[in-house]
């Protein structure tokens, strides 16, 4: 009798199970394929994987069990040992699993080479990263597409030489009927990364495509298939692959540790994830009464993997604006103020001990210095920030705040400069850097409100920002066009009021100023804003007497962010100040404030 090896040879089991193996590849591909295009339900390509794993063994018991021979199929047992072979059988096998195995090389070969990454054909190292779409069954990972794209976005943004458009410009597009050249020159940039994800149960698919505005042409795509598991090196792969396609001046090592997602643990990632989803939701909505459960985010996010210091800052970021009644995110509930700065201390600790690179150390010790107001320690940490990486926005914003703040206006007004020539685009410029130069330098302010306003879609912050420049330069006209076009941008009432407010007493409209403020909610966060726009000086000075204490003291240092805050008329502010060698000029007179 034949050895077992010899027999299964003999049968063609052993051709049957490679044809079937080889076929049954094939099959499941062109089925994902048609899947993908059709957006069929997840439980087809599981049923179809469940029927070709049973239908292997069906195919290995019937070769078994029948042969082909000259006189037709017959069950192998009533075949003579010294029976010949029908040669057909195994021709037929041969031929079968030969060109299933060309087709599948070929398929290999092709899906290599539109995988892989080819070598960008532009050198403008700007982009902008539009919102993912939620292809999911149930519609319900919004959320998680979302939180993708801004983590995407972020990890882009921490490379040395790569420019990336903000959140703000980028979400502006979700779901626009425009193409991609539009939008590209909308926004001032090269290229566009778009993608989708779909996601049911643990099974999780995210496409991804770089695409040059110039020409529309993709110079990158790729779609990711894993589990949920898998979502972390995901995102750090597409961003890798985006940030290596686009030429960053980075070695791959150094690359590799800026775009990776900052912990391992696939749950803290995912909820941090939620976490800036929400977030944006919030800013965007104005909706304070939901900050807090921002913050209850973060905070799970935090004790799922303490070393996640890009949780560790959002959640310290949230505290401290919880701790700053003059912040627009401030809400007047949550726990007594000690334990806020005990949750606020945790977490920016946490985050400084497991920072990523020295450049996120600093920008975690530069909130804890501002926070214990060491404004001599932040203009050493803003420094050092410029430095290490001259090439970022972020240093010389924080500098162009600092300089101002104690008084060094050139150094300012040129810090603000370096800090605009870095950002990638008008669109995405921070008004900040606008309100900065305006308080060091007004008539050079107005030089970056024009180009800012140029930009087809400038943000909120920067109409905001350009409306007070404008007034404090006699450019009264100009700036009343402003109001409705930030009406439009932002939800945010408040905002709108003190600008007609400022308005009105620009144009000497006393009694509507006046108006104006009573309707004013009296335990808003600006009235000393209002009331020295309106003339009242003592009645502001009054107002903040009360901070001038040891724990509210970070509170009233944020007014020295206004030119016209005279820190003299505070003790404890002023002591604290000459004790760095602080000796910051005195406060000048607001120049479209109401005459009285």
């Amino acid at each position: 009798m034949r050895g077992f090896i010899e027999e299964l040879r003999y049968r063609n089991v052993l051709r049957v199970a490679a044809a079937y193996v080889v076929l049954g590849w094939l099959i499941a591909q062109v089925a994902d394929l048609v899947a993908s295009v059709f957006k069929l339900p997840d439980w087809f390509m599981q049923m179809l994987i469940v029927l070709l794993l049973l239908g292997l063994p069906v195919a290995l018991v019937l070769a078994w069990a029948y042969e082909l021979t000259p006189e037709g199929v017959k069950k192998a047992w009533e075949v003579p040992a010294d029976a010949p072979k029908d040669p057909r059988a195994g021709r037929v096998l041969n031929i079968v699993t030969i060109v299933t195995l060309v087709i599948v090389i070929g398929w290999l070969a092709w899906d290599k080479l539109h995988r892989s990454a080819p070598a960008p054909l532009s050198t403008d190292k700007s982009i902008a990263v539009l919102p993912f779409d939620d292809f999911s069954p149930a519609g319900d990972q919004a959320w998680f597409a979302d939180g993708l794209t801004e983590e995407i976005l972020n990890s882009l943004a921490r490379t040395t030489d790569l420019q990336v458009a903000s959140r703000t410009s980028s979400f502006a597009y979700r779901d626009s009927s425009e193409d991609i050249p539009a939008i590209a020159g909308a926004l001032g940039v090269e290229h566009i990364l778009e993608g989708s994800v779909r996601r049911a149960g643990k099974r999780l698919r995210v496409t991804a495509q770089l695409i040059r505005a110039a020409d529309d042409k993709h110079l990158w795509s790729e779609t990711f298939d894993g589990r949920s598991d898998d979502s972390i090196q995901i995102q750090e792969e597409i961003a890798f692959e985006i940030a290596n396609a686009l030429q960053t001046a980075m070695d791959p090592e150094e690359l590799a540790r800026m775009v990776s997602a900052g912990t391992r643990s696939v749950e803290a990632w995912e909820t941090y994830l939620r976490g800036l989803a929400l977030d944006a939701q919030v800013s965007d909505q104005n909706d304070l009464d939901r900050v807090y459960d921002v913050i209850a985010v973060f905070e799970e996010a935090s004790s799922m993997d303490p070393s996640f210091a890009d949780a560790q800052l959002q959640l310290a970021e949230k505290w401290e604006k919880q701790l700053d009644p003059t912040s627009l995110h401030y809400v007047p509930s949550g726990p007594p103020r000690s334990e806020k700065r005990l949750r606020y201390e945790k977490a920016i600790n946490a985050a400084i001990k497991h920072a990523r690179s020295d450049m996120t150390r600093l920008e975690a010790e530069m909130r804890a210095a501002a926070f214990d107001v060491r404004l001599a320690d932040q203009v050493a940490l803003a420094e050092r920030m410029v430095e290490l990486e001259p090439g970022r926005r972020i240093g010389w914003a924080w500098l162009a705040y600092l300089y101002q703040i104690i008084g060094e206006f050139e150094k300012a007004r040129d810090a603000g400069f370096e800090g605009w020539a870095r950002e990638a685009t008008i669109d995405v410029r921070d008004g900040a850097i606008i309100e900065n130069v305006h308080r060091a330098s007004p008539q050079d302010a107005v030089t970056l409100v024009d180009e800012a306003l140029q930009s087809p879609s400038p943000t909120a912050n920067v109409i905001y920002q350009s409306h007070r420049a404008l007034l404090a330069v006699g450019q009264i006209e100009r700036a009343a066009g402003l109001i409705d076009m930030y009406r439009e941008r932002a939800n945010d009432e408040e905002g709108v009021l003190i600008m007609r407010l400022r308005q009105a007493c620009a144009e000497d409209r006393v009694a509507e100023a006046d108006a104006l403020y009573e309707a004013l909610d009296p335990g808003s966060n600006v009235q000393w804003l209002y009331l020295k726009t309106l003339g009242f000086d003592d009645r502001a000075r009054e107002l903040l007497r009360p901070l001038d204490t040891p724990e509210n003291l970070v509170t009233l240092s944020g007014y020295l962010s206004y030119r016209f805050f005279e820190p003299r008329d505070y003790p404890l502010l002023w002591r604290v100040l000459t004790a760095q060698d602080i000796n910051r000029p005195p406060a000048t007179t607001l120049a479209y404030r109401c005459q009285r």
